[in-house]
């Protein structure tokens, strides 16, 4: 990597960067564990609650469509809720990363000890969740300038696949653009999903509501490093930092 473009990617939000992309889809796999397990909802994936929708409509069972279409519900108005709190604090000229960490750190505790205790039903925690992974994934979105999903991983394949296919290619047509590094940053977010499901899953069949707390755990250590960078602004022209 040149110095100069070191000192571009240097020039991101610390949120912006790949090692927390691929926290952050870890947290993503984490949270679909919990919820996969417990309600078989996916609390990040919609499309895969969208075809369950569908599915146990065909099928008529009407319990299980009415789980999958409220997780996508509630999903939505995490998004909502998410877009009216980063507009309040763009208004007052703050960062927002630091402010949806917290919420995301509290709420994953409180669930984690309902989840340990079994103090209200599971599809309640499931919902919960729904709702913070729309959060999250509205929040965090970017990697030095590049949109990716870190709740959702298929666009990511589409453009980790895609980028690869641009660097093969390159005798045929060069546009001059770099392909590998992008690549990699995509293949990163998507190990990492992949990683936080495993260890969800693994985690939860030996203690429940772990994956939880392992995943509050993660939102912390961002949520420090994200509080010690507060300020810089993406040189993309993308908004104030996340």
């Amino acid at each position: 990597m040149s110095l100069a473009h070191a000192s571009s990617l240097r020039r991101y939000p610390l949120l912006e960067t790949v090692w927390a992309s691929a926290s952050l889809a870890f947290v993503s796999g984490l949270l679909d564990a919990w919820t996969f397990g417990q309600v078989g909802t996916f609390a990040t994936v919609q499309s895969g609650n969208l075809i369950s929708l569908g599915y146990f409509t065909a099928e008529g069972n009407v319990e299980r469509a009415l789980l999958a279409a409220s997780s996508v519900l509630v999903f939505a108005l995490g998004a909502f809720a998410c877009s009216i709190l980063i507009l309040w604090l763009s208004r007052r000229g703050r960062s927002y990363s630091a402010a949806v960490l917290l919420v995301e750190i509290l709420l994953l505790g409180a669930l984690a000890a309902l989840s340990a205790f079994r103090e209200i039903e599971p599809m309640w925690i499931a919902w919960a969740i729904s709702f913070l992974a729309g959060v999250q994934g509205n929040a965090f979105h970017r990697e030095t300038g590049m949109l990716y999903g870190n709740i959702a991983v298929t666009s990511v394949i589409q453009m980790a696949a895609g980028l690869l296919g641009r660097a093969a290619g390159r005798h045929i047509a060069d546009d001059g653009e770099r392909h590998l590094r992008p690549a990699g940053a995509y293949l990163a977010v998507l190990a990492a999903f992949a990683a936080g499901g495993g260890a969800g899953f693994a985690l939860d069949s030996r203690w429940e509501g772990v994956s939880l707390v392992l995943a509050a755990a993660i939102l912390v250590a961002l949520r420090v490093c994200a509080l010690r960078g507060r300020g810089t602004i993406d040189p993309a022209g993308n908004g104030p930092t996340p």
